[in-house]
């Protein structure tokens, strides 16, 4: 919680700043030090400092109060003990979800959300599971393949216990990681403050490098101390802009221009909690937007009996409205009579049967798809699982004779 105005900052919410008496380049520092101290510009709390320091929280707090004590920092207040806070925990020693097999979440899932706990702090591609030079088509198929597995409506109205809270923070890190890495200005920004690592992973930690790298990396940090400082306030001038712009947007209804404009303030400053708390709300209003948008697109081609076209709307809106199981059905049902590619067929029609398993007309189109690339036995399975659902369906009857 922030502290009131003109009440005295306490505890992690204060600001240290380097004194004005104080030339980092005389100091002797490790190189842990010398990239902690590169971090401290009298804007950045403690808690920043905590998560980006590159140091474990206990050894950054004591060293910030032992630089108050010998005047290489000062802070608003004056000295005194700043504590350690349960939240300064190393990460390793947080719980993480127990696994519980009487859950409505498959134990492999509740398996792939600790793990992925681990690591919702990383950049962006990481995140993603790409490479940094990944382009978007790929950004896309990897973020498609996450949404799968972690998007909360997946597991609507089911039990899912302590992962309930989980699921939800990693699938707005995949959103966050996916809106800004597949626009191209947000991308370029992002990739300029550590591709969008937060916390402890927003910069490596210099303790792991080579006792060279680091002296190397120390000495340009703190001889660039001051420029970094004004590049840094720079950066957040021009986050707080756009944010504001966002909200304003947002306020009256342009969903897609304000998520356009709070995208650009993760990307100008991606340790702001306030922008990436707001961006999963003002991003799903744009998607939604969005959608409305396309699906008016692909009706009217389709009804011009401009096929192709029209899958290619809906093609675009199953990126919108990921469980939406008619729309996965009529992508897939759309590819299939195109003929093209019986693979985008199969992938539409299987997302269709996975997100409504009791639709006999879905299980019929994939085991249509299935016979059409010659895999008779998965035809065969799909017909009958149709016709179990629906016995007067004629044409699963018709397909499956004609296997």
């Amino acid at each position: 919680m922030s502290a009131a105005r003109g009440a005295v900052p306490t505890g992690e919410e204060r600001k240290p700043c380097v004194s004005s008496d104080c030339d980092p380049a005389r100091l002797d520092l490790t190189p842990a030090e010398g990239y902690l101290l590169s971090r401290i510009d009298g804007a950045t709390s403690i808690a920043q400092l905590r998560q980006i320091g590159g140091l474990p929280a206990g050894e950054m707090v004591t060293c910030v109060e032992r630089w108050i004590a010998e005047g290489v920092l000062v802070v608003e207040g004056g000295g005194g003990q700043l504590g350690v806070t349960s939240q300064e925990r190393p990460v390793a020693e947080v719980p993480l979800p127990t696994v519980d097999a009487a859950l409505d979440l498959p134990v492999d899932t509740q398996e792939a959300v600790r793990d992925f706990l681990g690591r919702l702090g990383a950049p962006y591609h990481e995140v993603l599971g790409v490479d940094f030079s990944a382009d978007v088509r790929t950004i896309k198929k990897a973020y498609f393949a996450l949404s799968k597995k972690f998007h909360p409506d997946r597991y609507f109205r089911r039990e899912l216990g302590a992962f309930q809270d989980p699921v939800e923070r990693i699938w707005r890190r995949i959103l966050e990681a996916y809106e800004l890495l597949s626009d191209p200005a947000t991308r370029a920004e992002v990739q300029k403050t550590g591709g969008g690592a937060t916390g402890a992973a927003a910069e490596a930690n210099p303790a792991v490098a080579s006792p060279l790298q680091s002296a190397r990396r120390m000495r340009a940090r703190l001889t660039t101390l001051a420029g970094h400082r004004k590049m840094v306030g720079e950066r957040r001038r021009k986050a707080k802009g756009f944010f504001e712009s966002g909200m304003a947007a947002f306020r009256k209804d342009r969903w897609l221009e304000a998520a356009g404009s709070v995208r650009l303030a993760i990307a100008f400053d991606p340790q702001n909690e306030a922008y990436r708390a707001a961006f999963p709300d003002v991003q799903g209003r744009a998607h939604e937007e969005r959608a409305k948008q396309v699906l008016k697109e692909a009706d009217a081609c389709y009804d011009l009996g401009d096929y192709r076209e029209a899958f290619k709307f809906y093609e675009e809106a199953t990126h919108y409205r990921p469980f939406d199981a008619e729309l996965h059905h009529k992508a897939g049902r759309l590819a299939f009579r195109l003929g093209e590619d019986l693979r985008k067929a199969k992938e539409y029609a299987s997302s269709a049967c996975e997100l409504e398993p009791e639709s006999a007309i879905h299980h019929r189109t994939l085991g249509q798809i299935f016979a059409a690339a010659g895999l008779d036995a998965n035809a065969r399975r799909e017909l009958q699982q149709a016709l179990r659902l629906d016995p007067k369906d004629a044409e699963a009857k018709e397909a499956l004779r004609a296997l």
